[in-house]
């Protein structure tokens, strides 16, 4: 009997050391990598950068196969991330953002999305990131909209660490500011 307990117990913790219980927190420091080809564009106006969100700094969680959890918080001020991001890439192509006679081209970005979610297959574990933005640019008497979004879809076997997750999520939103800068509309009403 003594036997059967030992075993049951040795089994029941080597279940639970192999299926992970591993939970922990993912805080990410969002600063997306952007690549321009260079420009040189100006401007004859001043450009004037304006960033919301409205987002929880919550972004989602990881819930692996093998019952593994992270949860996945933005650790910086995500719109000061974007603005200076879009303020680099516009200076990178050319553009003078003080420059200029009065009155200014207000550029408004909005985070409208910005998530992280998992579900399972088997033992695959995958990974949906979505990062949307959406523009507003007034110049003179013209405004111009557009809404830029990208998404992405990892798969893991195990929980991916913290680092990992912050590529993924720098590299898809700046993938996204990168659509932004390049839309030729922006460019014409910069100038």
């Amino acid at each position: 009997m003594l036997k059967k307990i030992i075993y049951c117990t040795a089994c029941a913790v080597a279940l639970i050391t192999t299926t992970g219980c591993a939970n922990t927190t993912h805080y990410i420091n969002l600063d997306p990598s952007i690549e321009l080809q260079s420009a040189q564009l100006s401007n004859t106006h001043p450009i004037k950068i304006k960033v919301t969100h409205y987002l929880d700094n919550k972004i989602g969680s990881i819930d692996t196969a093998i019952h593994e959890h992270a949860d996945v918080f933005i650790s910086n001020e995500v719109a000061e991330s974007i603005k200076l991001k879009i303020a680099e890439g516009l200076t990178e192509l050319g553009y003078d953002l003080e420059n200029g006679t009065p009155p200014a081209n207000i550029l408004t970005v909005d985070v409208t999305q910005l998530s992280y979610t998992t579900s399972t297959q088997a033992l695959k574990t995958i990974a949906k990131l979505k990062f949307n933005l959406k523009a507003t640019l007034k110049s003179n008497n013209q405004t111009y909209s557009a809404n830029y979004g990208s998404e992405v879809t990892d798969e893991y076997g195990s929980l991916p660490d913290q680092e990992e997750v912050e590529a993924s999520l720098n590299k898809l939103a700046g993938e996204t500011v990168n659509r932004l800068l390049n839309d030729s509309n922006i460019r014409a009403l910069l100038r």
